[in-house]
């Protein structure tokens, strides 16, 4: 396993945190690379906890909100892929899970990018916060070995924070796009992040939800609801806002879940077109969205088993609920 270290960072205000890494070259294959964010917090400037809010000697809550943060592979040429999503923790300082010392990891599974995991590029945070107190280091984790299939192509499709429910009509943003799918592929599917923003009198998008559509050569193949119904069962517990209630399709604290729609037929040289439709609403929220489409060569393996995780017994923040055991343990 080889292990990269990128950014190292105080997240002291909304905005890019940029960090130019050089990975391995293409000449070596993987059968996974990892992305590692762990999130930390520190003091903010002048801080004075006897006054956390905005009054006297505050600084606007120092690392207490629930912030969306992006994380970003920016190629040479310019164009970003984004790696993984994540929501800070409502994370006031007084709370014993997040202490000023308190650390919370996120694990990406990053292998379909490995054609782009090469040579010089940059990492790019992007921190949603108004306010500081919260740290980011990412490293990455490179596998050797064979890939369960290889990658034969990436293209980035629709991306953006959109308003939902007035005009224009977010679905204006998500038109059809017309693919050809590249030599080698025997499969493609479609990566679709996507998070729930805002609140009107319906407490739509973060409280509400609704679904989209993936139409692929005219046919809807996917209704996808955009919604998280565990966030009271969130690992990273308690803290010190509402961090219980559902959300659309994040909780605070947590890794955001990636969706993934399969693409039927897709072939070499497959000449297809794909769309997104969102449902009809009248109100006022966004979703932040990001769209990638992956072609695939062959598989590699017939059968393929393995252990991912071994949740219990297990000092992993992010299996908190379910250690310490002294009985039998959980894998995955």
């Amino acid at each position: 396993t080889t292990w990269l270290y990128a950014n190292m960072v105080n997240l002291d205000g909304y905005g890019n945190y940029d960090s130019t890494i050089t990975f391995p070259s293409s000449g070596v294959t993987y059968r996974k690379i990892y992305m590692i964010f762990t999130l930390g917090k520190h003091m903010c400037p002048g801080y004075n906890p006897a006054y956390p809010g905005t009054g006297p000697g505050g600084t606007g809550w120092c690392g207490d909100w629930d912030y969306t943060v992006l994380n970003y592979l920016v190629t040479p040429e310019g164009q970003s892929y984004e790696l993984g999503r994540f929501i800070t923790p409502y994370a006031n300082a007084l709370n014993p899970r997040t202490l000023w010392s308190a650390t919370q990891t996120y694990v990406y599974d990053v292998t379909d990018y490995a054609p782009l995991l090469h040579d010089s590029a940059k990492v790019r945070i992007f921190f949603s916060g108004y306010s500081g107190g919260f740290t980011g280091k990412i490293r990455f984790a490179f596998i050797e070995g064979a890939p369960d299939r290889e990658v034969t192509g990436i293209q980035r499709l629709w991306n953006g924070s959109f308003g939902y429910g007035g005009t224009p009509d977010i679905n204006v943003h998500f038109p059809i796009v017309n693919e050809t799918a590249p030599p080698n592929t025997k499969s493609a599917r479609l990566k679709f992040i996507v998070t729930g923003h805002g609140s009107d009198a319906n407490g739509c998008c973060e409280f509400m939800p609704h679904s989209y559509h993936v139409i692929f050569n005219g046919s809807t193949i996917a209704n996808q609801l955009i919604w998280r119904d565990d966030c009271g069962s969130n690992e990273l517990y308690p803290q010190s806002g509402t961090w219980v209630f559902q959300r659309s399709n994040w909780c605070p604290g947590a890794i955001v879940h990636d969706n993934y729609h399969n693409l039927p037929g897709v072939t070499a040289g497959t000449n297809f077109n794909l769309q997104l439709q969102f449902d009809p609403y009248s109100g006022g929220g966004s979703y932040t969205t990001e769209a990638t489409l992956f072609y695939y060569g062959s598989m590699k393996k017939i059968l393929d088993a393995s252990i991912d995780q071994v949740i219990a017994p297990n000092m992993d923040d992010n299996f908190f609920r379910e250690n310490p055991i002294c009985g039998s343990p959980i894998i995955h």
